[in-house]
């Protein structure tokens, strides 16, 4: 029951993350810089919740065979669902320039649907990589010792993909509620998967909780690749760099 409540206030509050982000998006925009460097520091912090927490403690409950067995898993959940739930933006693109050249006009997207388009794909890589992390986060827990490091990585990485999410989405010309909703039907899954890592799957042997841990370290790192890096690096440079560090040195303090 402990674990249950737990649990539950902690995915209450990494689900309000994402509308927290949404909201900021539909009352301000932040620029780009500003945006690439918390995104990067948020990056940071979870790369050391993947080095300091994650894959030590399932190395010691799983062993390291299946520690890196459940890192290569996560990886490959992760970029299959990256690209399971993505392909469809990239079929809607294709089909709206092939419907402007036929019309005779430009190639290129109109600019609202890009944006709208771009949003909605990022709405789906919160999901995708919401769910390893929200469980990860109920198992540690369940373990009874929070990762800090991990939960601060959470929160500053929704709060700031939120925003991301929801800006392109309301420039795109959907409602800002609409992008709100969005934001808390994702945040309502990544509550349910805290409360299933802390329950349920901690219900099971040492060698299945961290095998679990491994597989959620391999998804968020690949998430990291994916997601956070090229964006961050698309704005700035050297400067994300420090930013994304500083995150590591914070993830270690935390940890």
């Amino acid at each position: 029951m402990d674990n249950l409540a737990a649990s539950a206030a902690w995915g209450l509050l990494i689900g309000a993350s994402l509308v927290a982000g949404a909201y900021l998006a539909s009352a301000t925009r932040l620029p780009e810089f500003v945006a690439a460097m918390l995104t990067a520091f948020g990056g940071g912090v979870l790369l050391a919740a993947v080095a300091l927490e994650l894959v030590p403690e399932a190395d010691a409950q799983a062993g390291t065979s299946w520690t890196a067995i459940g890192l290569f898993a996560g990886m490959l959940v992760y970029v299959v669902a990256d690209w399971w739930l993505t392909r469809d933006q990239v079929v809607k693109a294709a089909r709206r320039s092939a419907h402007a050249a036929a019309a005779g006009r430009s190639m290129a997207l109109h600019p609202n649907h890009a944006q709208a388009a771009r949003g909605e794909a990022i709405a789906a890589g919160l999901f995708v990589d919401g769910v390893p992390e929200s469980i990860a986060l109920g198992l540690s827990i369940a373990e009874g010792s929070l990762g800090t490091a991990l939960l601060a990585g959470i929160l500053i990485g929704n709060l700031v993909e939120g925003y991301g999410a929801a800006q392109p989405i309301v420039a795109g010309g959907r409602s800002a509620r609409f992008a709100m909703a969005l934001m808390a039907g994702i945040g309502l899954s990544l509550f349910l998967a805290t409360v299933l890592g802390a329950t349920v799957l901690s219900g099971g042997g040492s060698s299945l909780i961290g095998t679990t841990q491994a597989v959620a370290a391999g998804a968020v790192l690949a998430m990291i690749l994916v997601s956070i890096v090229p964006h961050a690096f698309d704005e700035v440079n050297r400067l994300v760099a420090c930013a994304a560090v500083a995150g590591f040195v914070l993830g270690y303090l935390l940890s």
